[in-house]
């Protein structure tokens, strides 16, 4: 019986390793390559959004209207021009810190300029050695070459280095001739960092190709700029598909070559990776030794617990089935002394109704964390709907242009924005803009109430502006310092909103700021209000617009944004909401 169940499980072990690895290997093999044309997508689409973005920096030449003007107007060179061709070329070169240096030949005066490290010189005519444009481009990138100074003698030495060069012909658009060219030097870093992220240093090669076989980027610099050593990229560069994969079986290479082609208006390369088959097939081994160290292993289990069984359990066994046969003869009553009752089958029952109980538990409180969280929104969130009073002030505002008070339809149209903005209740979270507009809204009501004793300050940083908020997190911070902080009696009050983004040690955080210099607050008053805003049922009427709006903030953007309360000299009160921008606002 042994050698019959050693043989009956050893020859299905044996054939099922050597199916494993034959299979592995095939899919292993598939899988690779397919992952590895996936990674290379993801650089291509890298590579064409860096050279999208150079291409879009030299278009500033464009928008630098002192500097379009020289180069588009038919007069001769003057030396009036030089500081606003120098400052406009200067402004191009630290658009992007990957510049090495830009070169301008200006066809009207026939005067070539040159920047490089904060260095601008210039000299008559056009640099002879520059390539002659491809026929209907009008921005190209030229293959990897030694960097130089386009004929320009410069005060210090610039050692040349590899440089990737874009060019762009400068176009009068009137009659769409060209009247100069503008050349941009690329240091290589960048783009050696996105290809070493796509392929396994000493295990893998990648290189860009351009369409006439020159070496763009590779493992070895010194081959970047010549022509392709062997044949092995013939087909890559000559196929009519936009990407695959194909076989090598020559040299230390011999493998896979995976190719993804990068078309665009400026470029035609082709980006080929090449998988050796000793990678290629390095994980099909290492399971297979890996399943074979396995199955051998349970080979000798099987073997021992064969033999254990044989011994230890045939007759409980046997004795079981006796059990079970009493039973499916109608024997109900029938004593079934095996049945699970040892430590073990207890441990299991327990266990088994103990996550049971624990699921039930969990889910129930999930929904109840759920529904106290929605409910609080909603309570948060209420706000009256009264679309006849917001007819009615429509109506008055109509009357009152009729009756020739303009300054009276002008506060009603803010009243009427202030109310058409709270009736809005499908949108729990807005633009902070719409937030500031309808801040300035109420605030033009307080300036006719107050006569225009207060001043208002806005300092919004642009890039906040589309940065989506809670709705009405502003209007309380400024309703209470006409509340509390605001004394028409005493100097001009003065109110300053400001937003800006800013980098912290957590990452980028927007600000809100709301300060103003009002009567302020003692130290002990603030930090009594300090301690209150966590509090769970708020009675002081100071605090509960600041727990509202830090409640309505944590909820949406979790615990980690903060609402910080201090003073201001010489006196008044600032208010700091800051919101972590990782966090993405719950649905």
């Amino acid at each position: 019986m042994i050698l019959f169940l050693l043989f009956a499980t050893l020859i299905p072990f044996l054939t099922s390793i050597v199916v494993s690895y034959f299979f592995t290997k095939q899919r292993v093999t598939e899988d690779t390559i397919t992952n590895n044309a996936v990674l290379i997508s993801q650089g291509k689409t890298n590579l064409i959004n860096y050279l999208n973005s150079v291409t879009q920096a030299s278009l500033t030449l464009y928008t630098n209207e002192k500097l379009y003007n020289y180069l588009e107007r038919q007069r001769e060179f003057d030396i009036s021009d030089e500081k606003d061709i120098k400052v406009g070329l200067q402004v191009m070169a630290h658009s992007i810190k990957e510049f090495k240096q830009v070169y301008l030949y200006a066809g009207v005066s026939d005067r070539s300029y040159l920047v490089v490290n904060e260095i601008t010189k210039s000299s008559s005519g056009k640099y002879e050695n520059l390539r002659p444009f491809p026929e209907n481009k009008v921005v190209y990138f030229e293959t990897t070459h030694e960097s130089n100074n386009y004929g320009i003698p410069l005060t210090v030495y610039f050692a040349p280095s590899p440089v990737l060069s874009m060019h762009r012909k400068i176009m009068y658009s009137p009659n769409n001739s060209s009247i100069g060219e503008l050349v941009i030097d690329l240091d290589l870093d960048l783009i050696s960092e996105i290809c070493k992220n796509l392929y396994t240093h000493d295990q893998e090669e990648l290189y860009i190709l351009d369409d006439s076989g020159l070496v763009v980027f590779g493992p070895d610099p010194s081959q970047w700029g010549h022509p392709l050593e062997g044949n092995w990229g013939n087909e890559a560069i000559h196929s009519q598909t936009e990407n695959g994969s194909y076989e090598w079986t020559k040299g230390i290479y011999a493998g896979v070559n995976v190719y993804e082609k990068m078309k665009t208006d400026s470029v035609d390369w082709i980006i080929v990776k090449r998988l050796p088959y000793e990678q290629l097939t390095k994980n099909a081994r290492q399971l297979t030794l890996i399943n074979s160290f396995v199955l051998t292993l349970f080979l000798v289990i099987v073997i021992a617990g064969t033999i254990y069984i044989s011994i230890r359990f045939t007759a409980p066994i046997k004795k079981l089935i006796r059990y079970i046969t009493r039973i499916q003869a109608g024997q109900m009553n029938a004593d079934i002394e095996l049945a699970r009752t040892d430590e073990l089958g207890i441990l299991a029952n327990r266990f088994h109704g103990l996550m049971q109980d624990l699921n039930q538990m969990v889910m129930r409180e999930y929904r109840l964390e759920l529904a106290n969280k929605s409910n609080q929104l909603m309570a948060l969130q209420a706000q009256i709907n009264p679309h006849f009073l917001n007819n009615a002030l429509q109506s008055i505002g109509t009357l009152a242009l009729q009756h020739d008070a303009p300054k009276v339809y002008g506060l009603i149209s803010s009243l009427a924005k202030m109310m058409h903005y709270s009736m809005n209740t499908s949108d729990s979270v807005v633009p902070l803009r719409k937030e500031i507009d309808h801040v300035n809204s109420y605030l033009e009501l307080q300036k006719q109430r107050f006569d225009h004793q207060f001043e208002i300050v806005f300092e919004i940083e642009e890039s906040t502006k589309s940065i989506s908020v809670p709705k009405m997190i502003l209007q309380p911070l400024v309703e209470n310092y006409f509340k509390h902080g605001f004394k028409p009696s005493q100097n001009t009050g003065l109110l300053c909103i400001r937003s800006a983004n800013i980098l912290e040690e957590t990452g980028n955080i927007l600000m809100i700021v709301v300060e103003d210099n009002g009567i302020g607050m003692t130290e002990e008053r603030m930090r009594e209000v300090r301690s209150r805003l966590h509090a769970p049922s708020i009675t002081d009427e100071a605090c509960i617009g600041l727990s509202n709006v830090l409640t309505r903030i944590q909820l949406y953007f979790t615990d980690d944004a903060k609402l910080e309360i201090s003073p201001t000299n010489p006196h008044g009160l600032k208010i700091t909401i800051k919101i972590p921008m990782q966090k993405e606002v719950n649905e």
